[in-house]
């Protein structure tokens, strides 16, 4: 080896070396590239890039030679046999094409290597053909182990470089294969060079068909400059393009594919040349039928074998048929035997074919059809809604008139329904709904069951001519009057009232038909909740009376038609420590409600909050106007802690009036804490933490008193005026406010009379200690100017008030 040094570094010149190595990586770079452009080409331009690659291959092996060759400089003028120059550039085209084609056949390793080493063997054939072109006056002697071991280096790098080509998936492995094809013609050739002697022969002769070195090297280097340019111009052209038509066709097979309506598209001649997987899903047609070139008779077939022809198939090929004879556009709905809707649509090409589209549209006809329904029943129940009733009630009604029949409404009613909602949820209601709808339905034996609105079911019933036909109906429904149902875990009770009206006796007309069976339902609600009522003449006027009262009560909360009257507490001395807030209504035709009329009515109308809020804002106004920092109590409906946020309504009402806390005591009954034990008292506390006091009212007269008073610290209790009324001739009434006092005094709790209206009754609780008093004696409840001497001023007995700790 040490021979090959010496003759590259004494025998050429480096600089041209380099330029030739340039020459020859810039080749061997393009080569390789065109390689790859041929192993991954169509079959029907692949050979061509084959013999371009060959092609660029050999040049520039050639080119590399005599570029190197004009590096050469033993001491004598060079001169090349020009005949001989050309064979060599021939068979180095050749040798190193066939090489690419060894390659590519079957594309296995063995292939590659053996490809590489007939590339190889054709650089080596160039090289010893360019020599042999060589005329200098010497004679030219060869060592024959450099030339065996420049052929053999030679084919076994340029196998590792085909090698690596063949394989060749990114720009690395490429630059790599580049770099060892480069290798591979060095090595060779300065190998090749280090194995010549030459000997001087002065005898050597001139030719006229010699070329000097300079000449022919600069105009091959020209050349295969060009070829080389041109072979990388068009394969990277080439690359683009490709890469350009595979994104398209990649968007367009993910187009094609992500679309949800199957496509199929013919030729002219009616032959299959595109689709798309949706069709095939759609149509259950396997992967492995041949489907381009199909026609669309073949077609059927293959949905015919797939059983998914449609159900009127004679009807769709006629109107498909006579589309296409046409030429105009067509769209067509059809059934498959599984129940889905298939619209296909046809749509003419300029070219003479056509394109169908195939939508599923199930779901849409399923929707328009849930729509229909939905038009006419109620989503929850799924029962007839207002509007079927109504029309099957006018049904029922022209039938019975024209027939002399009778039939019965009747009205069901889910009893305070709006309070379960709250206590339970809005999911749990529909639930409830749902439950009971199917038990309505058992129980009306085949009569006809809507819910027109809310939590009102209707039922419209024949009935024979028998009179206890409208008893057999009542006898069906008392079953469900009151229910128990397991909702997510929990046992929520329902109870249901019921009113009945009959055809024709209670009424000649629709309208009072349904007004009659109302009025029997608010009769039960009114008199016994959980009942069947039917209608009776006399309730008439009762009902009519109290829908009146309902209207306008609606009209005096917005109008605000309400007055605070005040009736003061004091302690048994006659120091007046606070007043309660007691509300009438003065009705503009009626003069002044009681409280004990009304508010049942706002409590079912839902009323009862807007009522109850305005109280509590108007008070709070009021008494944040008075000298005197006198405390006022104030009563809260039990509905209202089950609806509404009394917390933050009444945060938001002392944030307003600017009242302090701790002048407002909010009054509660045992009603506040039955339905939602530990819900309300959850609410309490949050009430407390405001500084608000909190109240026991009427406190003996229920079940639990005592341990509600365990359960929460209240601030006071109050004797129900009922135990004080019967002081000086009841004795166990007497027992009862004396245990009351001494229960107070041992929980530290103040206690408060009410209805204290004789001396002899307040001497009876001064005796006993009681802490507080009201009731006429006192004060009769009335407007606060009536009283405007004891809150302007801190004289006198007012002087003595003093806020309750």
């Amino acid at each position: 080896m040490l021979r090959v040094w010496n003759c590259i570094e004494l025998q050429h010149d480096w600089r041209q070396i380099l330029l030739a190595a340039a020459v020859c990586f810039l080749t061997s770079l393009a080569a390789v590239n065109l390689f790859t452009r041929a192993r991954t080409a169509l079959p029907d331009t692949r050979l061509a890039w084959l013999i371009t690659a060959g092609a660029v291959t050999g040049f520039g092996t050639w080119a590399t030679h005599f570029i190197a060759m004009l590096a050469y400089t033993p001491g004598f003028e060079l001169h090349y046999d020009l005949i001989i120059t050309a064979c060599s550039l021939v068979a180095s085209a050749v040798m190193t094409t066939a090489g690419f084609a060894i390659a590519l056949f079957n594309r296995t390793k063995r292939n590659a290597l053996a490809g590489g080493a007939v590339i190889g063997l054709g650089i080596a054939c160039m090289h010893y053909m360019g020599m042999a072109s060589l005329r200098i006056p010497a004679i030219i002697q060869w060592m024959p182990d450099l030339v065996t071991a420049s052929v053999v280096g030679g084919m076994l790098i340029a196998a590792l470089a085909i090698l690596v080509a063949q394989t060749a998936d990114r720009p690395g492995k490429l630059l790599v294969a580049a770099l060892l094809l480069t290798l591979a013609i060095c090595v060779h050739h300065f190998v090749a060079m280090g194995a010549i002697d030459l000997t001087y022969n002065a005898a050597a002769a001139e030719n006229q068909s010699l070329l000097s070195p300079i000449e022919l090297s600069l105009a091959i280097a020209a050349f295969t400059a060009a070829v080389v340019i041109a072979g990388l111009v068009v394969a990277v052209t080439d690359q683009r393009t490709r890469r350009s038509m595979s994104k398209r066709n990649l968007q367009l097979d993910a187009a094609l594919n992500n679309m949800e309506q199957g496509l199929c598209m013919y030729s002219a001649d009616g032959l299959l040349e595109l689709w798309n997987e949706s069709y095939m899903r759609m149509y259950n047609i396997a992967p492995a039928n041949m489907l381009a070139g199909a026609t669309e008779d073949q077609m059927l077939a293959m949905r015919a074998a797939a059983g998914t022809l449609f159900v009127d198939m004679d009807s769709y090929e006629m109107k498909m048929r006579t589309a296409l004879a046409d030429r105009v556009p067509s769209s067509q709905t059809a059934e498959l035997p599984d129940g889905r809707a298939i619209n296909v649509r046809y749509r003419p090409m300029k070219n003479g074919g056509w394109v169908a589209t195939h939508a599923d549209i199930t779901d849409r006809k399923l929707s328009e059809a849930r729509i229909v329904h939905l038009a006419r029943h109620d989503p929850i129940t799924d029962l007839p809604n207002r509007v079927a009733f109504n029309e099957h009630l006018a049904r029922v009604f022209n039938e019975a008139s024209a027939g002399h029949g009778s039939f019965a409404i009747a009205r069901i009613d889910i009893d305070r329904f709006r309070e379960t909602n709250d206590v339970y949820g809005q999911a749990t209601g529909d639930a409830v709904l749902a439950e009971l709808a199917k038990r309505l339905a058992q129980a009306c034996n085949g009569a006809f069951l809507a819910r027109p609105s809310g939590d009102i079911f209707s039922i419209v019933s024949h009935l024979g001519a028998e009179p206890q036909t409208a008893e057999d109906l009542c006898a069906r429904l008392s079953g469900i009057l009151d229910n128990t149902f397991q909702i997510d875990g929990q046992h929520v009770n329902v109870r249901c009232s019921i009113g009945i009206s009959v055809y024709p006796q209670d009424g000649r007309d629709i309208e009072a038909l349904i007004a009659h069976a109302d009025l029997a339902l608010d009769r039960a609600k009114a008199e016994e909740r959980g009942t069947i009522r039917f209608f009776e003449a006399a309730m008439d006027q009762h009902i009519r009376e109290k829908r009146l009262l309902q209207r306008d009560l609606v009209v005096a909360v917005e109008n605000k038609q309400f007055q605070l009257y005040f009736q003061p507490q004091a302690t048994t001395e006659g120091a007046v420590v606070a007043f309660e807030v007691l509300l009438r209504w003065q009705h503009p035709e009626r003069g002044i409600i009681s409280p004990t009329v009304f508010i049942p009515l706002a409590e079912e109308s839902g009323l009862i909050g807007a009522i109850d809020e305005w109280v509590v804002r108007e008070a709070c106004r009021e008494a944040a106007t008075w000298v005197n920092p006198l405390s006022i109590a104030i009563n809260l409906s039990p509905v209202n802690f089950q609806r509404g946020d009394v917390p933050g309504m009444l945060a938001a009402v002392l944030a307003e009036t600017g009242l302090c806390p701790k002048r407002v005591e909010i009054e509660i009954t045992e009603g506040v804490l039955i339905d939602d034990f530990a819900g309300a008292i959850a609410i309490l506390h949050a009430v407390k933490e405001l500084g608000v006091r909190v109240a026991m009212d009427d406190f003996g007269t229920g079940y639990s008193s005592l341990s509600y008073l365990q359960a929460f610290p209240f601030d006071k209790i109050k004797i129900d005026q009922t135990f004080v009324a019967k002081l000086e001739d009841n004795p166990q009434s007497a027992a009862i406010v004396h245990a009351i006092i001494g229960l107070g005094r041992s929980l530290k709790l103040p206690v408060i009379a009410e209805g204290v209206e004789t001396v002899a009754q307040l001497s009876f609780l001064a005796a006993e200690g009681c802490a507080e008093i009201q009731g006429f004696l006192i004060g009769r409840p009335q407007p606060i100017a009536h009283y405007q001497s004891v809150v302007s001023t801190l004289d006198g007995t007012a002087a003595a008030a003093k806020l309750a700790s």
